[in-house]
């Protein structure tokens, strides 16, 4: 059994038999390990208890539960809960743990002992506790989770609508809306904003929370009107402070369901920018720059911002700055700038980097001496955000040739002594970026020319490399004579044949090549090379290529690179237009299962302004 962590080589995970060792145990749940996800011990603790769900491990878990340190407790009470998805209806050791951690001293202890007990299906006492017990932090927490954490609800909402504390009442509201008749909607609707009113100070931390699942109330009965009446109600202080907060939550999940809601909720939250205190101001901020369209749309609200927010390395002046450059606003250039030459590098940076040198404001003068500095400092994320940005710059990265070829050099040297079979995706990085760099980088050929490893996603990359410093093609041409090594998996060869194309054309053999890559299988090849045979061949491949790139037009990976495609086929694409129409006339976002629900709304953004772009070059 192996345990893969992004980056690195299968390390060997302990055995099941190994686990059931109560220190083994002990030890990750003390110091918070066994929450990791990938932790070699982690899988291994899943594999035992799945094996045996009531032996030595779970005992051992249940004893841990009631630990002196409430840390303990707490990751004791969290694994067993993500243990008991897809278990037994009742699992009752949990159950038992759980109930006796109801009354513990730390109160985020007995949040997590309220998720375990509703979750191993010990919902009769979950709602006997809601009756009884003294704690209003724990009342809410039951609710929750018999509302809203399980997929039908064993407790039904409407008694908790007249619960002495608003906090249940507003729950209890929120969860009937769901599925509610539509003469009942004005009646919940009032009396949601009439509790969010009422809550009191300790409520102030489930905003989110509370405006993402009244979002997604709002959804499932398809009141997208209804949604963003409410969320302006909340915004312009219908429900007092906590109400805001609400409102911005609100209007963030409807951001995410809703591809009209920038339109509709933009200017609301753009003047809380302009007039909320900094904490209320902030949060919309981040709201507004998790969209792009909304970023658009409050562009000079969120620039004037900027100078604001005083010391570069911020995070809301970060957020701003990221959102401005990614959606190429070149007033985000001086702070990308400045926040790059200030330490290391900000998630993201690279995709800021990207919006400077589309909107033309990027500036070599500056990014090349922090993306030196970042080769040198040896650190592995580092050293990739510096290799991605001179992959970017191109020949404008010049100076960084030394810096790239010993980080090389070191990167070979790491790999060839762990025996790698392999490229790494830095070694293909960094192989990459010198390639780039072109004819200034010619230093870097005797290195590559030593290398051997071959990359699982970029087949022929260090012959692309070593093609593009010396302009010479029989590097390419032997790539392409060699079989791959991979039997089952199609790798991208698509840049090797743009590259001939741009250098003499392709010759008949490598002509029949192309096509067997792209028409055979489908694969990323199919998407990516597609467009060196319509380079190729032109309208002649037009009816094939028609067959094959419609089918990728709602990826988020592969959608924008066809719809590449189509656009550069012009007139030819016609057939495909109601495909391409048909995703703009969406009213919803695609499902892109991207991560999150701001990476899903991203993607649909990108994929939005791609077909848009398609359908306007293919019309024109």
């Amino acid at each position: 059994m192996t345990a893969r962590t992004p980056g690195q080589d299968p390390v060997s995970a302990p055995s099941a038999a190994d686990v059931e060792h109560s220190a083994a145990v002990t030890a990750a749940v003390v110091d918070g390990s066994v929450l990791t996800p990938g932790a070699p011990l982690r899988t291994a603790v899943f594999d035992a208890v799945r094996a045996d769900r009531d032996g030595p491990v779970t005992h051992e878990l249940i004893g841990l539960t009631g630990h002196h340190r409430p840390a303990v407790r707490r990751t004791a009470l969290t694994l067993l809960t993500e243990l008991a998805f897809n278990g037994p209806p009742s699992w009752q050791g949990p159950i038992e743990a759980a109930a006796a951690r109801l009354h513990d001293p730390d109160p985020d202890a007995r949040r997590a002992a309220v998720r375990l007990l509703v979750r191993a299906g010990g919902t009769d006492r979950a709602r006997t506790a809601l009756d009884t017990h003294p704690d209003p932090a724990t009342r809410i927490a039951l609710a929750d989770a018999l509302l809203f954490h399980l997929p039908h609800t064993p407790c039904p909402p409407g008694p908790l609508r007249t619960d002495p504390l608003p906090g249940i009442r507003l729950a209890a509201c929120i969860a009937e809306l769901r599925a509610a008749p539509e003469e009942e909607w004005a009646a919940l609707d009032a009396q949601a904003v009439a509790e969010l009113a009422a809550l009191s100070d300790r409520d102030a931390d489930r905003a989110r929370i509370l405006g993402s699942r009244w979002g997604d109330a709002l959804s499932r009965q398809d009141r997208e009107r209804h949604c963003y009446a409410t969320a302006t109600r909340l915004l312009t202080g219908a429900a007092g402070a906590h109400g805001r907060r609400v409102g911005v939550h609100l209007a963030r999940r409807a951001l995410q369901i809703w591809r009209a809601a920038p339109a509709a909720l933009t200017p609301h939250l753009a003047a809380l920018v302009r007039t909320a205190p900094p904490a209320l101001r902030d949060l919309a901020v981040d709201t507004l720059c998790a969209s792009r369209t909304a970023t658009r749309l409050a562009a000079d609200d969120l620039a004037a911002l900027l100078p604001t927010t005083h010391h570069p390395r911020s995070d809301t002046a970060w957020t701003i700055t990221y959102a401005l450059a990614t959606v190429n606003d070149p007033r985000a250039a001086p702070s990308v700038h400045a926040r790059l030459a200030s330490g290391t590098p900000p998630a993201g940076a690279v995709a800021a980097v990207r919006g400077l040198l589309r909107s033309g404001t990027a500036d070599p003068t500056e990014l090349v001496p922090v993306i030196r500095q970042l080769l040198r400092s040896g650190d592995s994320l580092s050293v990739l955000t510096a290799t991605a940005m001179s992959d970017d710059l191109g020949p404008a990265a010049a100076a960084c040739v030394p810096e790239l070829i010993e980080a090389l050099r070191a990167e070979c040297a790491l790999r060839d002594a762990q025996g790698t079979e392999w490229a790494t995706r830095r070694e293909l990085r960094l192989v990459t970026a010198l390639g780039r760099i072109g004819a200034p980088a010619r230093a870097a050929v005797p290195l590559l020319e030593r290398l051997t490893r071959e990359s699982r996603q970029r087949a022929g990359y260090r012959a692309l490399a070593l093609s593009r410093i010396t302009g010479e093609r029989h590097f390419i041409e032997s790539a392409l004579r060699s079989p791959s090594r991979l039997r089952r998996y199609v790798p991208d060869r698509s840049a090797l044949f743009e590259w001939l194309l741009d250098h003499g054309g392709l010759t008949p053999e490598q002509s029949r090549q192309l096509r067997d890559l792209v028409f055979t299988l489908p694969s990323g090849m199919q998407v990516f090379g597609a467009r060196a045979v319509w380079r190729n061949e032109g309208p002649a491949a037009a009816g094939e290529l028609l067959a094959v790139l419609p089918q990728y037009l709602d990826d988020d990976l592969f959608g924008p690179v066809a719809m590449t495609t189509l656009a550069a086929m012009g007139e030819h694409a016609r057939p495909a237009l109601p495909q391409l129409r048909a995703l703009i006339d969406r009213r919803t976002r695609l499902p892109h299962h991207a991560g999150s629900d701001d990476a899903d709304m991203n993607a649909d953004e990108q994929l939005l302004e791609a077909a848009r772009r398609t359908v306007a070059a293919v019309t024109a």
